[in-house]
């Protein structure tokens, strides 16, 4: 989602009418606000953060229930940002989460270089914080690596609570298309499903990591001949 009015039924119901239309399922949605959520939610100051939840982000919820989504993605607290404690953290973790419960949506915390839970070891204890099946995740390859982590080491802190990933490559520097890069994506996959992942593969790449969609279609049909257990793959394309 781009902009509020998008999170409006207008946009919304022409949204749903072309993926009907198409045979397109809308699996999760992502915010464009994620990059100020250490502003709203991750500060002192309480009744923004409860604010926030409210008269914001429960609208993402809805618009995601109304597309027939099943999850959110959370970016959560920014590196850059002072940091109030882990306490802090999960209270409005919890608070989030069961404001995403309420409307028929999960919220599932991915893993980004640039916030806190880019660090394999912050996501531990967030993990053990909730305890398996208290918490949910999203997997993305490019950000382990962006952030200078072994993607193993990330998927073993979140083991079996995976319910999304975000299937790409990686190379000089830069995220690829999976396959057009140098990370050994099978094997990431294969780990993946030795935790129990069963759920669809999203390529999710940036505007300049290709130069036509026919890239993304053939990155998806060389996944797809890989014959993995998780479910009938997605594409999705950025523009930042």
């Amino acid at each position: 989602m781009n902009s509020f009015s998008e999170l409006e039924e207008p946009y919304l119901k022409k949204i749903a009418e072309v993926c009907r239309e198409n045979g397109v399922t809308v699996t999760s949605i992502h915010p464009f606000t994620s990059g100020f959520e250490y502003m709203y939610f991750f500060s002192a100051y309480k009744k923004r953060a409860r604010d926030s939840v409210d008269y914001f982000y429960r609208k993402y919820f809805q618009a995601a229930a109304y597309l027939g989504a099943d999850y959110f993605v959370f970016h959560g607290d920014a590196t850059k940002a002072p940091f109030f404690g882990m306490d802090n953290y999960c209270e409005v973790l919890e608070m989030l989460m069961e404001a995403a419960k309420s409307e028929g949506v999960t919220l599932a915390h991915e893993n980004v270089s640039t916030a806190r839970a880019g660090d394999p070891e912050f996501m531990r204890e967030v993990h053990e914080r909730f305890g398996t099946g208290g918490i949910k995740f999203v997997f993305d390859l490019k950000q382990t690596v962006r952030g200078g982590y072994d993607p193993d080491r990330m998927l073993d802190v979140m083991g079996s609570d995976i319910v999304h990933v975000h299937i790409n490559d990686w190379m000089d520097g830069e995220c690829r298309l999976p396959y057009a890069g140098s990370l050994d994506v099978d094997s990431v996959i294969s780990r993946l499903e030795a935790h129990g992942y069963v759920g669809k593969y999203m390529i999710e790449v940036y505007r300049h990591n290709f130069k036509d969609d026919c890239e993304i279609t053939a990155a998806a049909a060389e996944l797809r001949s890989r014959d993995y257990a998780g479910q009938c793959l997605t594409k999705r394309s950025t523009q930042s």
